[in-house]
């Protein structure tokens, strides 16, 4: 089982998760919405949903581990359900983000030749800048389901 200090690494990891799923769901929302600020939420949040994907499903290893010691109480279970389709959602979410950038953010043009004709098709960026705020509001709500879900099952409510 991966520790952290002596304590079980999900109980740790989780924290990050939380923070980050609806901090680069609402960084979407507004990249997506808000044109003016793409300049300055286009790295902040490439780098936020890079991270985490990969840290979904550290987070979801560590949890399942966690449950083969501690066992599967219905609630755990439920929680693991929704940790499943979370840990699907960051990385859809991230393929998402990533394309919606690569669309609309134009120094990744200048920097990646391949990418001026996706950023030329004004369609595309609609599409892509839709499918973002879309895929940004689900992954807020799908985080707070899933800590939900998560704290339920240890603290009962």
């Amino acid at each position: 089982m991966f520790m952290i200090a002596g304590l079980p690494a999900h109980i740790l990891l989780v924290h990050a998760v939380v923070v980050f799923g609806p901090l680069a769901g609402l960084g979407a929302v507004v990249y997506g919405l808000a044109a003016r600020t793409r300049n300055y939420l286009a790295w902040p949040l490439g780098v936020l949903t890079l991270m985490l994907a990969p840290l979904s499903l550290i987070t979801a290893q560590a949890g399942e581990q966690l449950q083969a010691i501690r066992g599967a109480t219905d609630a755990i279970q439920a929680h693991a359900r929704q940790g499943d389709i979370f840990k699907y959602t960051a990385v859809v979410f991230f393929v998402v983000v990533a394309l919606m950038l690569a669309a609309t953010y134009a120094p990744l043009a200048r920097r990646v030749p391949a990418l001026a004709g996706l950023q030329e098709s004004r369609p595309v960026r609609i599409a892509l800048l839709a499918v973002g705020v879309l895929a940004g509001l689900f992954m807020i709500y799908q985080s707070i389901i899933t800590g939900h879900s998560g704290s339920s099952s240890v603290w009962g409510g």
